[in-house]
């Protein structure tokens, strides 16, 4: 494993690998800080259980990344998993939350541009003591904006791809967009366990020290996930149509050369049965033949040309092409 990275926001100033002193003084004071931490150990987990009061399920939650988004009151506190994604928008990010009305705490096994940005701009500092839902609001919209930066990039490969598919389709743009359906459908598969709890009314109003705000807050976060999901969805759809369009297309494409390979074999198919009839090692057949260049062209290269020139015109009228 990585080793540990951590910082702590308070009162406007960045303290990066702080000691454990500095938060015991820190919750004496009652002064509220922001706590991130990059790759922690179990041990270091159980520690700020005992030193903040963390619920002993929320610790042990933390201990086993690779779970679904969820929102859990603990105690005093809140504990929100959500998701963001790494720098290259690849890979997703898990984040563990917990966050009460004196200290926000965030856990992560990896690189979080999201969390980077809010530290730098300190939009999450000033909201806490504030209700929950208001101060992991910048918190969460930082980490799901990053998934409505994903879908535009997907959508734009898929201009491209549509582009391409309708000039020639191949297995390299099939293969494509294969991939791209299958990573729209695991990050809708993420994202929407989230977006049913923004909706659930009841379970964010018994959050403590939730407000008359506190709904207005939950909506909005609502409102974005709904959208970032139903963009997701709509790539999934985008993709099987485009599959769709390239399976017809290289169907097309088939029927159109078995097509010509059919015209081919309709137009040598007579001159196959004259040169087959005309080859037979009769006497009445090649005895009555005379020599010489005229007969060659006349009975041989006319005939053969007469019947090429007749098959043409009757595929033509029938519009065979």
């Amino acid at each position: 494993m990585a080793s540990v990275r951590s910082w702590i926001d308070h009162a406007g100033e960045v303290v990066w690998q702080p000691d454990p002193s500095l938060i015991a003084q820190l919750v004496e004071a009652g002064q509220p800080f922001w706590l991130d931490i990059e790759n922690p150990t179990d041990e270091l987990i159980d520690q700020l259980a005992t030193r903040l009061g963390l619920h002993p399920l929320a610790a042990e939650d933390s201990k086993q990344f690779g779970q679904r988004a969820k929102l859990q009151v603990c105690g005093n506190g809140v504990l929100l998993v959500g998701f963001g994604l790494d720098e290259q928008l690849r890979e997703p990010v898990e984040v563990h939350c917990y966050y009460t009305t004196g200290f926000l705490i965030t856990l992560r096994r990896a690189p979080s541009p999201a969390l980077d940005a809010l530290r730098q701009a300190g939009s999450v500092q000033p909201q806490l003591g504030s209700d929950p839902i208001r101060a992991l609001h910048p918190l969460i919209s930082s980490l799901y904006t990053q998934f409505s930066a994903l879908a535009l990039e997907m959508d734009e490969r898929l201009d491209v791809l549509e582009q391409r598919v309708l000039h020639e389709a191949d297995d390299e743009e099939l293969a494509e967009i294969t991939a791209i359906r299958r990573r729209a459908a695991v990050t809708r598969r993420i994202l929407t366990p989230g977006r049913d709890l923004a909706a659930r009314t009841p379970l964010i109003q018994s959050l403590p020290g939730a407000t008359s705000e506190t709904q207005l807050y939950a909506e909005d976060i609502d409102n974005e996930l709904q959208q970032v999901v139903a963009d997701f969805t709509a790539i999934e759809e985008r993709c099987a149509a485009l599959l769709v369009l390239h399976a017809s297309l290289a169907s097309k494409r088939v029927a159109l050369v078995s097509r010509r390979l059919a015209d081919v074999a309709t137009i040598f198919l007579p001159i196959s049965f004259l040169a087959g009839f005309w080859g037979q090692n009769f006497d009445v057949l090649t005895g009555s033949i005379e020599k010489g260049w005229s007969a060659f062209l006349v009975l041989g290269v006319g005939l053969s040309a007469a019947c090429v020139l007749l098959i043409v015109f009757v595929l033509s009228r029938r519009s065979w092409k």
